[in-house]
This record gives C-alpha cells, sequence and structure tokens, in this order.
C-alpha cells in the first residue's frame, strides 16, 4: 500500500486532487495506506513519513516547490513526484527533480488517471518481498533490490545498504520477481535495471559503483530490456 501526500497552497485544488486520485484507486481496488495534504513545503518537510508518491505544486506560496523536491529527494530517491501547476513556463522544471509528469491545472479526470496509471507502472506498487533464513526473516522493498546472486542452495540480495541471505533458491527468485524489471545477466545474477547506470560491452556498472559480469549470449536481450526501461521512465 502506498503513502501519498499532496503539496499545494491552494487548498480546493488540492482538495480536488485528493478526491480524485482516491477516486482513481477506488476503482481499480487498491488500497493507499496514508493520504496528507501539505499547503507548505516546511511542514512537508517536517514529516516523518516515506512517502511513495507526490503531487506537487511549483509555486507555494513564497515557497518553490521543486526547491522542496530537491531536499526531499535526498532522503527519497525512489519517490514518485507528479508537477501540478498552473503556469506552462514550468513545465521544464521538473527534470531538475525528476518529475514522472507534469500536468496543467485544471486537470481532467480522465487524464491524471491516465497519467497514473503509466507512473504507477513504474514502480513495484511499492511492495516488499520477504527473505527467509531459517527463524530470520526480513522485509525489504523491490526497488531498494540491486541485485540477486546464487549462494549455494540459497541466494544473497544486495540492497542499496545492506545484503540479506535468502534460503528460497535462485529460480523462486526468478519466478517471482517481475521479468520486465529484474534480468539474469549471467548465470546466478539477477539484476534490477532501474539501478544500471551504464552497459559496456560484457560488464554492467551499477549506480553505487559495482560492477557485474554480463554473459555474452545475454548482452543484446539486456540491452533491449535495459533501453525500453529507460525510454518509459523518461
Amino acid at each position: 500500500m502506498l503513502n501519498i501526500c499532496i503539496l499545494d497552497d491552494d487548498a480546493i485544488c488540492a482538495q480536488d486532487t485528493k478526491c480524485m486520485v482516491e477516486e482513481y484507486f477506488d476503482c481499480r481496488e487498491m488500497e493507499i495506506n496514508r493520504f496528507d495534504v501539505f499547503h507548505d513545503g516546511t511542514s512537508l518537510l517536517k514529516s516523518k513519513t516515506k512517502y511513495d508518491v507526490l503531487f506537487l505544486d511549483i509555486e507555494v506560496g513564497n515557497e518553490n516547490g521543486i526547491d522542496i523536491a530537491k531536499k526531499l529527494r535526498i532522503h527519497e530517491p525512489d519517490m514518485i513526484i507528479v508537477v501540478i501547476t498552473s503556469y506552462l513556463k514550468y513545465s521544464m522544471e521538473g527534470y531538475k527533480i525528476q518529475a514522472a509528469r507534469y500536468l496543467l491545472k485544471p486537470v481532467a479526470k480522465s487524464l491524471l488517471f491516465s497519467e497514473l496509471d503509466e507512473v504507477l507502472s513504474l514502480y513495484d506498487h511499492g511492495s516488499y518481498i520477504i527473505a527467509r533464513d531459517g527463524a530470520t526473516s526480513q522485509r525489504i522493498r523491490r526497488s531498494d533490490i540491486y541485485y540477486i546472486e546464487s549462494y549455494g542452495r540459497k541466494v544473497c540480495i544486495h540492497t542499496r545498504s545492506e545484503a540479506f541471505i535468502s534460503k528460497e533458491s535462485f529460480g523462486t527468485w526468478v519466478e517471482q520477481l517481475d521479468a520486465s524489471m529484474f534480468c539474469e545477466c549471467y548465470k546466478g545474477i539477477l539484476v534490477h535495471l532501474k539501478h544500471i547506470k551504464m552497459i559496456q560491452k560484457e560488464i554492467i556498472q551499477l549506480e553505487n559503483g559495482q560492477t557485474l559480469p554480463l554473459a555474452r549470449r545475454r548482452v543484446e536481450e539486456i540491452n533491449r530490456k535495459w533501453f525500453a526501461y529507460q525510454e518509459k521512465s523518461l
């Protein structure tokens, strides 16, 4: 379930957006864990909630929504940002904060619904997986996984900050993870396309500087899927 928030100093517009988003999730029988509305950036930055989706107005009183989003990005690199504003002149500003979409007010419900379909397809629905090893269980966010490698009869799951051992077999993980996002780049190594920074011949470089081997017979497939993911993310 997702944590969603709106940052908009116009209370009426914020409520309209909130109602449309709630209707979208109701129609698709999807649950929202938390949905907050902020009318100033300071309050949002003070919030301890980790939000998955932010609907952002660029001019928030005397504050600049882009600057606020930049600060949020430091701690929430995976947060989906949808810019909703009345000013066409800000259409290029969204690139500075890796905004997923840019919508002009007043936003038509049909357009918002269509854009949400696209936006959420880029996101693993904020879902988590459970890695079990004996009596130990660890909840891991799918989007935080960089790669998974075979570790004897178990696997080692490498995330942004830690590595976890899971007793489930490598084949089990291949089956349960989205094939459009996770690809086997080498025998016993499953890489998350989201975290690939560069592909050079038979080497994959990840965002964190790590490198993974790329089997020659998989070069074409991995490049094709990675390019497709990059185009979808623009």
